[in-house]
């Protein structure tokens, strides 16, 4: 029978099985494992990423989809629990969202479905996006792209959150003229030719924007700033990275021509990356049911995700693009999913090869699945009478 505690331990297994971006090869060997044992169905593997895809049967296809991997361990490798809270890598982003995948779908009753239904885990999010997962299964298996919804079960406070807001960074040069500190008047000061600019650009404000009744906030941050050669010389240059968050009212050019208006025109610029913003698709009827049947609260993702890979993301060099209306809902998330890290590193524009994606043949051992009440309640938005 499934039981809380049983989805607790599911959990705590997850954790405990190490999956830092780059080395998820253990998890996916756990999980397809687990696939395995799923009566019928196709499972396919690429790299370190996994799809179940359940026998089709012309309904309207549901996609449920999370990462494998983590960040880097920061002393909370391990799984523990206190206080009836479960800690350790990766527990809250998102391996918690992986462990209600599973359980949902040993749990369903495919047949009292009215939807056709694929599971997708994929790994290297959490790292640069030429080696994301999710955008190497979109370029092998372009049949994803037709799902009717999309759902990433990233950590929202169980939120339904719609889009996600885009990020650029841009390096800013000023330079100056060397010269020893003692006789400063023979060069230029770059830190103090830069001074007043940093001054006002710091001051940037954060403003609240809505996109389709869904509130984001535009921001504007200096990063990361380096300067001087040596303790006793005038620095002859200085580089700031500002990094800004945009909402998904925006282009990826008018966000770069936003940034390039805050810097002097004597002052060099350079977009280093940048990645378009994830559309707002709360207007899409299958999105507006499933916000309906499950009572959740809707909200803006003001951070970027992969839900940026869906319908008209087309941002980072690649041309396919995801065509199903996409949003995030997950598990309680805690202030900062990353420790000491307040939000993943945002995609790099570089391209990548993809890899193949191969069949893997799925055993069909009759296993029984767990189907308790609490289980069937727990997936109400999914079962006979969910979304479309």
């Amino acid at each position: 029978m499934l039981t809380r505690d049983a989805l607790a331990d599911l959990l705590e297994t997850i954790v405990n099985i190490p999956s830092e971006t780059g080395h998820e090869a253990l998890l996916a060997d756990w999980v397809r494992a687990r696939l395995e044992r799923l009566r019928g169905g196709q499972l396919l593997r690429s790299g370190d990423s996994l799809v179940w895809r359940g026998p089709p049967r012309g309904r309207p296809l549901v996609v449920l989809a999370g990462h494998l991997d983590t960040v880097p361990a920061q002393g909370n490798a391990r799984a523990r629990v206190t206080e009836d809270r479960l800690y350790g890598l990766g527990s809250s982003d998102m391996k918690a969202g992986d462990a209600v995948l599973l359980t949902l779908l040993e749990s369903l009753d495919a047949e009292r479905l009215r939807f056709d239904l694929a599971a997708v885990f994929y790994d290297a999010e959490e790292g640069p996006f030429e080696r994301n997962g999710l955008k190497r299964l979109l370029g092998e298996l372009p049949w994803l792209a037709s799902a009717t919804l999309a759902i990433l079960l990233e950590p929202t406070d169980l939120r339904v959150e719609l889009g996600c807001v885009g990020s650029l960074n841009a390096e800013v040069r000023v330079t100056g003229k060397s010269a020893h500190s003692a006789r400063p008047w023979l060069g230029v000061n770059a830190v103090e030719r830069a001074a007043p600019w940093l001054a006002e650009v710091t001051r940037f404000p954060t403003t609240a924007v809505s996109v389709q009744g869904v509130e984001f906030r535009e921001t504007l941050q200096v990063t990361t700033l380096r300067a001087g050669r040596a303790k006793n010389v005038v620095p002859d240059e200085l580089v700031a990275n500002l990094n800004y968050r945009f909402p998904p009212d925006r282009t990826l050019e008018e966000a770069e021509r936003r940034v390039r208006g805050l810097v002097p025109a004597e002052f060099e610029v350079r977009v280093v990356d940048r990645a378009a913003p994830g559309k707002v698709c709360g207007d899409a009827p299958q999105v507006r049911e499933f916000i309906d049947r499950s009572g959740a609260t809707v909200a803006g993702k003001q951070g970027w995700t992969d839900v940026a890979q869906g319908p008209e993301s087309r941002s980072r060099r690649t041309r396919r693009a995801s065509t199903a209306p996409s949003s995030t809902w997950g598990a309680r998330s805690i202030p900062s999913p990353h420790s000491s890290t307040v939000d993943r590193e945002p995609p790099r524009t570089d391209p990548s090869s993809a890899r193949r994606t191969r069949r893997v043949p799925v055993r069909d051992p009759g296993a029984s699945r767990a189907r308790s009440g609490a289980s069937r309640r727990a997936s109400d938005p999914l079962r006979d009478g969910g979304p479309t």
